[in-house]
């Protein structure tokens, strides 16, 4: 993928390096390499059996959570871990919250996300692994020409969280951007109860599938809902109010799509036109819609609303399994960072698809080279087209064209070919 020998050389020194690193470090890793006879990393096909299909970070048991088994977690957790999950206090965790507060009390900053299948994984994280992702931000807005001067009005959209993750990016950028005198947020108490709200609405939507939730549970989950519905909406409604008072300055938006869609419905309700918010405002967003469906030119009903001019816009393709972004050219086109390494596999996630006059489609795979808490290899569930010349943006390297679909929203299953294997290295560490 990087055009020549050289380059080609140089990337497989990487991978090697970290493959050496971490083998006898994340007991999955090594279980996996001595099964396949993999000593060395000699060529970048060596690599594809030793990639972490993305399902592996929810390869638990769901009984484990069901349970309160949170011991059990911290042994599945481990096995996938460069660091030792040890130490950690779960005799007063209640829920998956509670969980994730108490490893990072000792240093382990667990993302978790229930993605579309409703099951949540879990994917340890250290302090340098924040760091890198924060730093990798900050440059990548550097590089669009937006600095750090503390001249903005910062917006976090939202929605509110309260996750440690969500939270350290929020803060940074009001540190790094927010003029002193900036919006202040909208009141009220700080969002709680995150993953324990996702899993009960993950078996809600399971209860109704199997036609077994209880009316009196269901009305309890609505109302739950609507309650979160509701602060959102009057979070939204207060930033939407300070906009209007201050069309006329640059405000900095970080958040996701349907946020800002909603957003720009309550500026309209407002009354608010596009043209009447005229301060040079900048915006960052990533992910996709959340299962949302919104207008086809949504976006560009932000842009023009909000007023951001596509200069002022950090958008990009990643995941929680990355610590470093693929930043969006003015082409629209995601290049990939020298921190990354891009394969593009078969659907099954077996070989490497067939380049045809520089270009490649197929599943998309990376190694992110800073991740430090864990190995950095993943299978995606994600179908790309790469092109492997130069972008017509000027800039050189792979760049992944913006069409990206999920292989589970295909007609075909998301199925990749070595899941099951990893999946039954990581129970059997649960049996040991």
């Amino acid at each position: 993928m990087s055009g020549t020998t050289t380059q080609r050389d140089e990337i497989v020194e990487r991978l090697d390096a970290r493959f050496q690193e971490l083998r006898q470090q994340v007991p999955v890793l090594k279980q996996r390499a001595d099964d396949e006879g993999i000593t060395e990393i000699a060529r970048r096909e060596d690599m594809i059996p030793l990639l972490f299909p993305h399902t592996t970070y929810k390869s638990y048991p769901e009984s484990l959570i069901a349970k309160g088994q949170w011991a059990q977690l911290n042994r599945w957790l481990d096995s996938l871990s460069a660091h030792r999950v040890e130490g950690v206090d779960v005799s007063t965790v209640v829920d998956v919250d509670g969980y994730i507060d108490a490893l990072e009390a000792v240093g382990h900053l667990v993302s978790s996300s229930s993605g579309t299948s409703g099951k949540s994984s879990f994917l340890n994280k250290s302090v340098r692994d924040r760091e890198v992702s924060m730093q990798n931000m900050l440059d990548c807005l550097t590089d669009l020409g937006i600095h750090r001067d503390n001249s903005w009005h910062v917006i976090p959209v939202g929605p509110e969280t309260g996750l440690s993750g969500h939270n350290a990016m929020r803060d940074l950028i009001y540190q790094e951007y927010g003029r002193p005198d900036g919006i202040e947020p909208p009141s009220g108490a700080a969002a709680s109860g995150h993953y324990a709200y996702m899993a009960r609405l993950s078996a809600m939507r399971k209860a109704m599938a199997d036609g077994t939730a209880a009316p009196d549970e269901l009305a309890t989950h609505e109302a739950s809902a609507a309650a979160r519905q509701a602060e959102n909406e009057r979070r939204l409604r207060h930033w939407a109010e300070q906009i209007v008072e201050h069309r006329t300055e640059r405000i900095f938006f970080n958040s996701q799509f349907p946020n800002l869609f909603r957003l720009t419905e309550i500026l309209r309700e407002l009354g608010m036109k596009e043209g009447d918010i005229t301060g040079e405002n900048a915006m960052t967003a990533g992910g996709g819609l959340k299962g949302m469906s919104l207008p086809a030119d949504y976006q560009d009903q932000i842009f023009r609303m909000l007023n951001i001019d596509p200069s002022r816009f950090f958008h990009y393709y990643s995941m929680q399994e990355l610590n470093i972004r693929l930043p969006k050219c003015l082409s629209g086109r995601y290049h990939v960072p020298s921190e990354l390494v891009l394969f593009v596999l078969d659907k099954n996630g077996e070989t490497l698809a067939p380049e045809s006059d520089g270009k490649v489609e197929g599943r998309a795979a990376f190694f992110d080279t800073t991740v430090d808490g864990r190995w950095g290899g993943t299978i995606t569930g994600d179908k790309i087209s790469v092109e492997l010349g130069e972008c017509s943006c000027g800039r050189s390297g792979p760049t992944v064209d913006a069409d990206i679909t999920r292989y589970s929203d295909l007609a075909d299953d998301d199925k990749i070919t070595c899941a099951g294997t990893t999946d039954a290295y990581v129970r059997g560490f649960l049996e040991d």
